[in-house]
């Protein structure tokens, strides 16, 4: 058969190439089987046709004076001549206007200059109480309301560190009517000829900065 061709191949010769022919056409069968398993693989894919978005809450304090006629001064009217004995009360509105619940309320105090009214341990300087009425407070300082004690008479001294108030809530929304006592304790000094004694409280200014502070509620977990 292959003389057709100008030669002839041995017995020998014809044996090998026909198992060349063989062997090659395996191959290419073979090829042919890995190349039809790859492209027979199978996928399968869900999304989610409607809803999926997030929104985040929100954590906001604010203080401001109170609205009622004749106490709405707050913390920006001057307090002065005050004597011991004396008791100042200021109004104030705190207001969690936030989407979240919040915790830990605390008032912390900052003074400037510092000096007898405010780093004075104990009772010898200014005292703070706090008290929160349900409803607002009416400008003679009556609470028509449920009283509560939200701090106990405390030294400026005491609230230059962070310290920690008992609200009735703090859940968002929650707006609270606070009067805050500032109280000038009874004492005793001699002025002699005209001079101040050493540590006296008398003819002393300092400009008081009140900072309340909450932290988020606890994280919680929730299924739905």
């Amino acid at each position: 058969m292959y003389k057709s061709l100008g030669f002839s191949l041995g017995k020998k010769a014809t044996s090998t190439l026909i198992k060349v022919a063989i062997v090659g056409t395996a191959a290419l069968g073979g090829t042919a089987l890995v190349s039809s398993n790859v492209f027979a693989s199978l996928t399968a894919t869900a999304t989610n046709t409607s809803g999926g978005s997030v929104t985040t809450g929100t954590l906001s304090l604010t203080q401001a004076a109170s609205g009622v006629a004749g106490i709405t001064g707050g913390f920006t009217t001057a307090i002065t001549a005050m004597g011991p004995g004396d008791t100042v009360n200021r109004y104030i509105d705190l207001t969690n206007g936030g989407t979240l619940d919040a915790i830990n309320p605390t008032l912390q105090l900052a003074a400037s200059p510092s000096n007898a009214l405010t780093a004075s341990p104990g009772t010898s300087g200014i005292q703070v109480a706090i008290s929160n009425c349900t409803v607002a407070w009416t400008n003679a300082g009556v609470c028509s309301g449920t009283t509560t004690s939200v701090l106990a008479s405390t030294s400026a001294y005491a609230l230059a560190t962070a310290t920690a108030l008992t609200l009735p809530s703090t859940a968002a929304g929650t707006l609270s009517h606070l009067k805050i006592g500032l109280s000038l304790p009874t004492g005793s000094e001699n002025v002699l000829n005209g001079v101040l004694p050493g540590g006296t409280v008398q003819g002393l200014t300092t400009a008081i900065t009140w900072t309340f502070n909450e932290t988020e509620r606890t994280g919680v977990t929730s299924n739905s």
